[in-house]
Formats: structure tokens, C-alpha cells, sequence
């Protein structure tokens, strides 16, 4: 049975992690113009919703029919929302900055600690791998998208980010209510059982961590573009 941080875990993250590395670095090299690093982020959000769809295709087939297929939780509902954002909106659209950091949150989490990972003996169940590897694309995608300006973290634009939230939290009732999820982004049930970590306090959590890297993002970029004109 694949176990966090068993031998098939830590192995996944080795592979990956040098992937996402060879590919960070030939992207550095190769991709310089506005129209290049256009259809980089678009390459790799074809990817994530190819990835996204494999996952939520194999809930239903395995699960509970297509009753199932809209995702549920907060890494899900963004990696489906971040790669069709990719591919109809344009640069630094104010819907990155709503999707994007909670996407790229949670595939950190949930890379480092996928609690769905011994739902089969198989590594490679579809429900399992599926999960793994969007959670991955979601975090390259993310990380590529500030990396080339496609995403300019600006503590201006804090405030997208709870409209997002908010948005999460109406898509949520929208599925408890009208399509009969049990539950939908940990509106009623914590992320882990028997602590207080259900949607409001994630949020004030998360909102005041995003607040904290943006502050520490504009004294960066400022600094560094200072050093820019004194050069």
C-alpha cells in the first residue's frame, strides 16, 4: 500500500522535481518574447486541463458517477478555474490573482502531504496518480507564470484574492445545495479531522499569509529596482 513518503511517494517527488527543474531552466534559456512566454503558459494549461480532466474522470467512473465530477475542494475547483483562465484571459488578468495563489497553496500542501495516497495498493490508481499529477502542473504553471510576468504579485491586487474566495465559497453552496455534495470547500467538515481548520479559518489564515508575501514581494522588487537604476 503507497504510504506518505513511502518509496513511491518520494520517488514521484524526485522525478518531478527535476522535470519541473530541466524545464524551469530551458524555459529561462529559450523563451525571452511576450508572444513566447504566451504560448508557454498556454502550452501548460492544456496540460493542466488535460491533467484536471484525467482526475475528475476517473472520480466519476470510480466513485460516484458524474454526479461527482465538478471538484469539490479548493485544489481542484482551481486547477480547473486556473487552466481555463490561462487559455481565455490575457496577461496578469485580475482572475490569476484570485485562483492562482490558492491553487499554488494547495498543491504545495498536498504534494508534501497527499492524504489520498494509499486509496488503492496501486501508486498508479487514476484516482491517485490523476490527483498527484495536477496538484504538480498546478504548482509549474504557477511558478512559470511569475516567472515570466505572465502573474505580477503586487500588494495593490491583495484584494482579488478574497473576491476569489468569496467566489469559492458561493461555488461551494452551489454544490452542497443544488447538486447534493455532502460537503464542498470544507464549508461544513475542517481539511483535518478534529481541528478548527474548516473555510473561515483557512481563509483568515491564508489571507494574512498572501498580505505578508506581497508586502515582502513589493520591498523585493522595489529594492531590486532601485539597484536597476543605479546601475
Amino acid at each position: 500500500m503507497p504510504q506518505i513518503y513511502g518509496i513511491e511517494h518520494i520517488l514521484y517527488l524526485i522525478i518531478t522535481i527535476s522535470i519541473m527543474t530541466a524545464l524551469t531552466i530551458l524555459i529561462d534559456k529559450k523563451v525571452h518574447t511576450t508572444k513566447q512566454k504566451e504560448v508557454t503558459v498556454k502550452l501548460i494549461g492544456v496540460a493542466l486541463l488535460l491533467a484536471i480532466l484525467w482526475n475528475r474522470t476517473s472520480i466519476a467512473i470510480l466513485r460516484n458517477g458524474i454526479s461527482s465530477f465538478l471538484p469539490g475542494t479548493f485544489c481542484g475547483a482551481s486547477s480547473f478555474a486556473l487552466a481555463i483562465a490561462v487559455l481565455i484571459c490575457k496577461k496578469d488578468s485580475p482572475v490569476f490573482h484570485s485562483v492562482a495563489y490558492t491553487g499554488l497553496l494547495g498543491s504545495i500542501l498536498t504534494l508534501v502531504y497527499p492524504d489520498f495516497i494509499g486509496q488503492d495498493v496501486s501508486f498508479f490508481y487514476p484516482m491517485t496518480i490523476s490527483g498527484l499529477v495536477h496538484h504538480t502542473v498546478t504548482f509549474f504553471l504557477v511558478l512559470i507564470m511569475i516567472r515570466t510576468g505572465y502573474l505580477k504579485p503586487e500588494l495593490k491586487k491583495w484584494h482579488l484574492l478574497p473576491l476569489g474566495l468569496s467566489v469559492y465559497m458561493v461555488y461551494g453552496l452551489f454544490l452542497i445545495t443544488v447538486l447534493g455534495y455532502g460537503d464542498a470547500m470544507y464549508i461544513y467538515q475542517p481539511i483535518l479531522e478534529g481541528t478548527i481548520l474548516d473555510w473561515d479559518v483557512l481563509g483568515a489564515i491564508f489571507l494574512a499569509l498572501h498580505l505578508v508575501f506581497l508586502v515582502i514581494w513589493d520591498l523585493i522588487m522595489k529594492r531590486r529596482n532601485k539597484e536597476t537604476v543605479s546601475i
